[in-house]
């Protein structure tokens, strides 16, 4: 396999140069929690799988334009925007299909009713406290979605004592510009915070086909949370978060308003009992003007959860609890005929970490009754061990399903003599992981190994007049990460390598490139800080625009430089010049992408 043939040189690669960046091994730096891998919180370095975490200070400095260009640099993380800013943007987590990564905005199901993942391109940076990326699969906890992982966007600031807050202001190229206040306090045991925002630019020519011009963006977000302890055993949070956004394309325009919303009431029933009952709501308008005419489709997503953590001692604890799970979608168009609107899907799920001195393990096991096609079980066991104080290792095996969307369920063409077909079955994978993570030279460094299977894929069937589950693929990849620090600047990388293939057809999947590379190299100089970032791919396959036949677009390397100036203690210039050396490049082909770009930022703190 091309995969195994090249992986001992990427390891040599990788410790040899030491640069890369990686999740601190246990017993070394800051304890970093995350809850997205299983629902509770953990210590990213017990946690037996590939996990990131981005927090504020991270986000601020990276001066990003939006979210694809934040996570470019994660491992397994690939990007397929069709234009500049604003464009639909898909991700391929670790390979899978776009609409095979869970995405969560507090904990809220964002993913649509209509086909593709959550608009990543409409969810605004400036709302966002944290990001947490799990890579693999984790439908065993959450159902439905995770087959690549789970994307947790966390807008819900920790809210200190006092009162502050922040104010950005960003001026750049093609007449763009960021505004965004953010004030958070307490009062008693109440903390509130709310966040505004709105982004807009001229935008770039997003086709090679079409109208040549400009094709704008403009977006107005808001977020509130609130928080409020009463006694020592119940708390109530609640957050909203919501964005209003316009894209224009060639020859047509994208409407989209969407709307998050979550309640958690929580009560430690004892020492060792929590338990939470949590409401979540999601929902998205979307209304795309183009020259076929106007399509509409209205996504709503509601949940309820009973969720229980037992602690039996500080190395075992047990996370169980049901969900029932919503869906509505209302699509109209052209030529489209919806034979039912809306489906059900009740959950039970429970999660078994243990943490010894010996070993460590955990077990998921989850089962979903689906009002349409039934009952589907899932499962996942992972285990690790310290092989000494500075190395640890994991092997995990987890399986996974997609749902059809209600698309392919419920809506009928019958203008262009296609159908949908209620008879789906959910789309399957298992997995298979080797982790390895370790601290050693004066670095910190992970190699993350896997294979994913993944059968009854959807697509059009032979008479080209419905769809059917009769396709299969199968990736194979590796990620090797490190981080160090060499005369004062910290060195930071990530390698991501994959083997795909669709087994139904013989050849790869399209938009995803076998070789990814990000490499950080950054500095603080006292009140400058200054970054400089290159984000490079492989060539890949896609579908030729004009000719609807097989394509290849060419490999790239981008390169991104950050300056950052303390004006004072309170107020701070930030300078991005996107594409330094002005790189001709495409990722979908006969799509353009972003030539050289600058933001000037001033952010103040108070």
């Amino acid at each position: 396999m091309k995969l195994l043939r090249n992986s001992s040189l990427v390891v040599g690669v990788c410790l040899s140069t030491s640069l890369a960046q990686a999740q601190t091994s246990r017993g070394t730096g800051p304890e970093e929690i995350i809850v997205a891998a299983n629902r509770v919180e953990q210590s990213i370095g017990t946690v037996l799988a590939a996990t990131t975490v981005i927090d504020k200070d991270s986000i601020r400095r990276s001066s990003a334009q939006n979210l694809a260009e934040l996570l470019a640099g994660v491992p397994g993380m690939q990007f397929s925007p069709a234009g500049g800013l604003g464009a639909q943007t898909s991700l391929f987590l670790r390979g899978t299909e776009s609409d095979h990564t869970l995405i969560l905005v507090d904990g809220v199901q964002m993913t649509t009713s209509t086909g593709p993942a959550g608009r990543l391109e409409f969810i605004p940076l400036d709302q966002i406290e944290r990001v947490e990326i799990v890579r693999g699969p984790r439908s065993s906890v959450y159902g439905s979605e995770a087959i690549g992982g789970v994307l947790n966007i966390i807008t819900k600031p920790q809210v200190g004592e006092d009162f502050n807050g922040s104010l950005k202001m960003m001026a750049g190229t093609q007449n763009s510009s960021d505004a965004n206040l953010g004030l958070q306090g307490r009062v008693g045991n109440t903390a509130l915070s709310l966040n505004a925002s709105r982004q807009q630019t001229d935008g770039i020519d997003f086709s090679e086909r079409g109208s040549a011009d400009d094709d704008g963006y403009e977006n107005d977000s808001y977020s509130l949370s609130l928080a409020h302890q009463f006694g020592e055993r119940f708390s109530l949070s609640s957050s909203y978060s919501s964005f209003d956004a316009r894209s224009d394309y060639d020859d047509g325009v994208v409407n989209t308003d969407s709307q998050q919303f979550s309640m958690t009431l929580k009560a430690a029933l004892s020492d060792n009992w929590d338990s939470s009952l949590i409401m979540e709501r999601f929902e998205e308008d979307n209304a795309d003007a183009g020259s076929f005419g106007l399509t509409n489709s209205a996504s709503e997503n509601r949940r309820l959860s009973w969720q229980n953590n037992y602690s039996f001692d500080a190395g075992n604890l047990l996370s169980f609890g049901v969900d029932r799970q919503e869906q509505e979608l209302r699509y109209a168009t052209f030529g489209a005929l919806q034979t039912d609107t809306s489906r059900d899907n009740d959950g039970v799920y429970g999660v078994y970490i243990h943490e010894g001195a010996a070993l460590d393990f955990t077990l998921s096991l989850r089962n979903d009754d689906n009002e349409r096609f039934g009952n589907h079980s899932t499962g996942s066991v992972a285990i690790g061990r310290d092989l000494t104080d500075s190395v640890r290792a994991w092997v995990s095996y987890g399986t996974a399903f997609k749902a059809p969307n209600l698309i392919d369920l419920y809506v009928d063409f019958p203008a262009f003599f296609f159908f949908a077909n209620p008879d789906l079955n959910p789309e399957t994978a298992e997995s298979i992981e080797l982790g390895l993570q370790a601290s050693a030279l004066g670095a910190s460094w992970q190699l993350n190994i896997f294979r994913n299977d993944i059968d009854d894929l959807i697509a059009t069937d032979a008479s080209f007049t419905s769809l059917a589950n009769i396709q299969q693929a199968r990736i194979d990849g590796l990620e090797a990460t490190v981080s160090t620090t060499l005369s004062g600047w910290g060195l930071d990388a990530a390698f991501t390598l994959l083997d795909h293939e669709n087994r139904s057809t013989g050849v790869g999947l399209l938009r995803r490139p076998e070789q990814t590379l990000s490499i950080n190299l950054a500095r603080d100089f006292g009140v400058l800080d200054l970054t400089l970032n290159l984000l490079a791919q492989g060539e890949h396959l896609d579908i030729d625009p004009v000719s609807f036949g097989n394509s290849k677009v060419g490999g790239f390397g981008v390169l991104n430089v950050i300056a950052g100036y303390q004006l004072s203690e309170d107020f701070e210039l930030r300078l991005r010049i996107g594409n330094l050396l002005d790189k001709d490049y495409q990722v979908v082909d006969g799509f353009n992408t972003q030539d050289r770009t600058a933001q000037l930022s001033l952010n103040y703190q108070f």
